[in-house]
């Protein structure tokens, strides 16, 4: 089979930058292909592009059931999820990713290609830890030897533990290879332009993640000298992000968050609990609120839902209603909002597992913004919706927050707290949110903050409504204020919901961190006052139970992961 080479201008917008001229000839797909006849840099392409699909997959699922997102396929756990979910994700890691990255990691090894052959090990330790945290047992030790004289057509599962165990022995090879490595060049790498020194910080970051993960089953022990070895991702210029393009067309290489929210189509419901953590929960908006989300109308409630009430589904209500409180809302707190996320700056998403039909609101919901979307910025002046036509705002150039030095400090306060780590929590929080915030406010670059958006009875742009160091402060000040007041229990639950504030975009860490934690305290349950249990696991994907005679479902979304060993009434 010969290589298959994609026109220029299609590659160049499968990846990111808008530039082609510097992607000439570095992005082919190689889909389909006999690794025996495909060359190192299409494969790399390859091995990037499905690795960022990989990873991207689980948002909606993790997200959901952490409350970063708005969960409405039902109003039970089990009617809202199926095993059909992750078909697509399952087939992209067993029959294309690692096969790829094998195929790479073979041709570059015997040419001394240390460190590019380390990023693909790298990879492929993060995509078998992502497995285990979404399935649990999966198949490691017999998969893709379909092909080989053993012939393993119908692979056997290991136990995720040793799953893992296998992804930090790739980390630790990964390292080995990379220290003194030559940065390398032989394919376009969109994470860290072939920096070998870059690698060789995110795979021992990868371990630290490891070991929070597994921090219940006896991974924090390694925490210590995890953090005593040093080179963690602890600096947002060594981040691990997936940078997005503007290209709307042939393909699209945007932002999902962009794509769902700024076509003809409406964009996908934000959490109602997750935009009031933001915007009113502490009294005052959260720094970050107006980058994250924006409104597409600021005046919902009361005159959009008096001149269009029948855009409106609140279940125990017609109409949002500022007064009432659904009784197991108020069970958890009196604070919980219902129907909107906040009443008086209108931000309108969706309660937590309300799966009801779709009324005419696309005009009215709160969609992703700025920040990691690539979306608008909300100036807090204008009152406009989205065109509709994929050119607003920045045009879909956002990021993939995998994992970003905010994460790490966030992390070691948890690992702190928890007796893991001989650090000061208190210091790690406060750095968290700042560095969070600082990362955030970089997105300002891709605004034309000199547009004049008010004149009377001042000349107003958009950049006089950026947040400023001072709002800054007086957030961490108050976060830290809160910390001091509280015992360990308490400070770890804050630990836990600035974490879940910061990782906006990154749902499979919050699905984590919820399981691990069962924090932050008092979120949204569902709207029905019987949602069924917790999910605490994926069920195995459809095209893995059909075509594996090896292969049994589990018994329910109930089975636990093996590094989740919390009582079962611990999530909701």
């Amino acid at each position: 089979m010969k290589l298959l080479q994609i026109i220029v201008f299609g590659l160049c917008a499968v990846f990111i930058f808008s530039n082609c001229a510097d992607l000439d000839e570095l992005l082919v797909n190689p889909n389909g292909v006999d690794a025996s006849e495909a060359d190192a840099e299409s494969l790399y392409n390859s091995v990037q592009l499905t690795f960022n699909d990989v990873q991207n997959d689980p948002y909606f699922f993790a997200a959901g059931l952490a409350r970063m997102d708005a969960e409405t396929g039902g109003f039970t756990y089990t009617a809202t999820h199926q095993a059909t979910e992750f078909d697509g994700m399952w087939s992209d890691i067993y029959a294309k990713f690692l096969p790829d990255a094998d195929a790479f990691i073979n041709i570059v090894e015997p040419l001394g290609l240390d460190a590019a052959a380390a990023s693909a090990k790298i990879m492929k330790a993060y995509v078998y830890m992502q497995v285990v945290d979404l399935f649990g047992d999966v198949p490691y030790s017999e998969a893709g030897q379909g092909g080989s004289e053993v012939g393993v057509l119908n692979p056997t599962r290991d136990p995720g533990s040793d799953v893992y165990a296998q992804a930090v022995a790739l980390l630790d090879e990964a390292i080995i290879q990379l220290d003194s490595a030559a940065d390398f060049d032989i394919a376009y790498d969109n994470f860290y332009g072939g920096s070998a020194s870059r690698w060789e910080t995110l795979a021992r970051t990868l371990k630290l993640r490891a070991a929070i993960t597994t921090r219940l089953v006896g991974g924090g022990s390694s925490i210590q000298s995890l953090v005593d070895d040093g080179d963690l991702i602890d600096q947002n210029n060594e981040n691990w992000e997936w940078k997005y393009g503007t290209n709307r067309n042939n393909p699209n290489n945007r932002h999902p968050f962009y794509n769902d929210s700024y076509e003809a189509e409406d964009g996908a419901y934000q959490s109602n609990w997750y935009m009031w953590l933001l915007a009113e929960s502490k009294g005052f908006p959260d720094p970050r609120t107006r980058y994250y989300f924006y409104r597409q109308d600021r005046n919902v409630f009361p005159d959009a839902v008096a001149a269009d009430p029948n855009a409106f589904d609140c279940i125990f209500t017609s109409l949002p209603d500022p007064d009432v409180l659904p009784p197991q809302y108020e069970a958890v707190s009196e604070d919980i909002p219902y129907c909107l996320g906040s009443y008086s700056m209108s931000y309108f998403g969706r309660d937590h597992l309300n799966g009801s039909g779709i009324p005419p609101d696309g005009q009215y919901r709160t969609l992703f913004g700025l920040y990691p979307a690539g979306g608008l910025y909300d100036d807090a002046t204008t009152n406009r919706q989205q065109s509709g036509d994929g050119t607003d705002g920045a045009q879909g150039g956002g990021i993939e927050p995998i994992w970003q030095a905010s994460f790490t400090h966030f992390v070691l306060a948890e690992a702190a707290l928890t007796g893991s780590y001989d650090g000061d929590a208190r210091e790690l929080l406060a750095d968290g949110i700042q560095l969070s915030i600082d990362r955030v406010r970089q997105f300002e670059d891709k605004v034309n903050g000199s547009e004049v958006i008010a004149t009377v009875p001042v000349e107003v742009t958009v950049e006089d409504t950026y947040v400023t160091d001072t709002m800054v402060t007086e957030y961490i000040d108050f976060v830290m204020d809160q910390y001091d007041a509280v015992d360990d229990g308490g400070k770890l639950a804050i630990v836990a919901r600035e974490y879940l504030i910061a990782l906006y975009g990154n749902g499979l860490e919050a699905y984590n961190l919820y399981r691990r934690t069962c924090l932050p305290r008092n979120i949204q349950p569902g709207i029905d006052p019987n949602p069924g249990p917790f999910i605490r696991s994926a069920l195995y994907p459809s095209v893995y139970i059909n075509r594996n005679l090896n292969a049994e479902q589990k018994g329910n979304f109930t089975e636990p992961v093996f590094w989740d060993t919390n009582d079962a009434s611990c999530n909701y």
